[in-house]
């Protein structure tokens, strides 16, 4: 059964009042560089202070040599965080030496952002086709100790098709399928689970909304939990 995870790109003050908003519901809680730069290990205990138990996904993306990677993974690690981001542009012997150290820790693969598209790869001059490159950097990525992918829901079901079963993390979902903003590579809920993802990364949906209780049980009863 897929999870939700809320994305708390927000101040400290809001994200805050979030948890407490939202600590009955069984959700991920995801932070990235708005929060973690200025408030750090003391927002994550905050946190597991405030909910007992909390996943935590530390989405730091980390992208590095191999042994600065290892270092920082092993950092993360004694956290107590759940789940831990890296770029599976880092390479094999970069994901293997975190792999390494995780304890814990699931370790996710970035394969393309979802604010990429076929137009970032010609800039770059790659001649893979999206699905091709978003497979091979998710070979790449598993093969080498990752527990799980960071992908959009439109190459979810294709990667799981090719490389068997494995932890899809999916962001972009939005619940009434738009996107106003960055996001290009969207989809509904109901749509990535369909397709194979097994958490569910919203932010702005729920973040932004005046009423984000209301949201997180839409999304909840999209998926069936």
């Amino acid at each position: 059964m897929a999870r939700l995870c809320v994305a708390l790109d927000t101040s400290k003050e809001k994200a805050l009042q979030l948890v407490d908003q939202l600590k009955e519901y069984p959700l991920i809680y995801k932070i990235g560089y708005k929060l973690f730069i200025p408030y750090g290990v003391e927002l994550i205990k905050e946190i597991q202070k405030r909910v007992p138990n909390s996943e935590i996904f530390l989405d730091l993306k980390l992208h590095d040599i191999p042994n600065t990677v290892r270092n920082g993974v092993f950092e993360a690690s004694q956290l107590g965080v759940s789940y831990l981001t890296v770029h599976a542009m880092g390479g094999k012997e970069m994901i293997s030496a975190a792999a390494q150290v995780k304890g814990n820790t699931k370790l996710l693969g970035v394969t393309l952002l979802t604010s990429h598209d076929e137009e970032y790869l010609k800039e770059l001059s790659i001649t893979l086709s999206k699905e091709d490159f978003v497979l091979k950097l998710a070979q790449i990525a598993l093969s080498s100790g990752a527990d799980g992918l960071v992908c959009s829901a439109h190459e979810v079901e294709f990667l799981k098709k090719e490389l068997g079963n494995f932890l899809a993390v999916v962001p972009g979902i939005r619940p009434q399928g738009k996107s106003s903003d960055d996001q290009k590579r969207v989809a509904t809920p109901k749509e990535a689970v369909d397709k194979g993802a097994d958490i569910l990364v919203v932010g702005r949906p729920i973040v932004q909304s005046q009423a984000p209780r209301k949201v997180v049980e839409e999304i909840l009863t999209q998926i069936g939990f």
